[in-house]
């Protein structure tokens, strides 16, 4: 099936042709619909980035911590992360944030231009609105330390969706390899280096409160390196400045299981 949206390179993504319109839901409740120029739907295709938990194929999220009881109710998801790639600090998730926040910094204004009529309020000030939004890229934190351990963007879409008929359809994930060829039963593991084609799925409020952000899901996936095929460490410079008189070549040690085969007795003293 041929993707409806027309994804344009995040480095060649033009933030002022993004706008933001309201309209009725179904319910006759205001909601917000994203659109960029020429009417399409907002989307874009992400830089290189390590992925930690991606679940895209098979059910998904079901039956995982934080995920539904019910199949039907599966999400396939993906983080993306501004971690290094081969030691090297990601700079193109920098330049993709930037992209973000500038989306992000555009509905925060038309929130506060249109606060009565979408959260009921009329007398907050931009930055206490802007404590109400949740950002598409969040600041990701050690739970022990409170540490800071930079950004990532979580990816979410149903595998299931309504067919029109009143009944559901299963969503499957596109995987291509480097070359963007498609990957029969490919399969996308955490520590991956991979793009993904994005866009806005709904813009929600209400959510928690007067909370609000921008639900942002994804249909294809790019393996452009897989985490096996990585670089690894050859040396390390802080331990070769060092030098000690007992240091001997390290020699491959017996596996486990003959290094402890034979019965070890200490010495019996009477």
């Amino acid at each position: 099936m041929n993707s409806t949206h027309n994804y344009i390179p995040y480095s060649s993504f033009n933030t002022s042709n993004v706008s933001f319109t309201l309209g009725p839901d179904r319910n006759g409740k205001p909601q917000i619909h994203a659109m960029y120029e020429g009417g399409t739907g907002v989307a874009m295709v992400t830089p290189p980035c390590v992925t930690n938990w991606p679940r895209v194929s098979g059910d998904g999220n079901f039956g995982t911590l934080f995920g539904p009881a019910d199949p039907m109710k599966a999400k396939f998801t993906l983080d993306i992360t501004d971690a290094a790639i081969n030691g090297t600090e990601n700079g193109a998730y920098t330049v993709f944030n930037s992209v973000l926040e500038t989306i992000d910094e555009q509905l925060l204004a038309f929130v506060y231009a249109n606060q009565l009529r979408i959260l009921g309020r009329k007398n907050l000030g931009r930055d206490e609105l802007k404590m109400l939004q949740i950002p598409s890229s969040r600041p990701k934190y050690d739970k022990v330390s409170g540490a800071s351990l930079g950004k990532n963007m979580n990816l979410s879409v149903q595998k299931y969706a309504g067919d029109g008929m009143g009944g559901k359809a299963q969503r499957t994930i596109t995987v291509c390899d480097k070359d963007g060829k498609t990957i029969t039963s490919g399969v996308v593991c955490p520590g991956d280096v991979v793009a993904a084609t994005i866009y806005i799925n709904q813009v929600y409020t209400g959510v928690g409160g007067d909370k609000f952000g921008i639900h942002w899901a994804f249909e294809d996936v790019q393996v452009i390196c897989q985490r096996t095929s990585m670089s690894c460490k050859t040396d390390v410079p802080a331990f070769q400045a060092l030098s000690y008189d007992f240091a001997q070549p390290y020699i491959e040690p017996p596996s486990m299981q003959s290094q402890f085969s034979e019965p070890m007795y200490g010495t019996v003293h009477g």
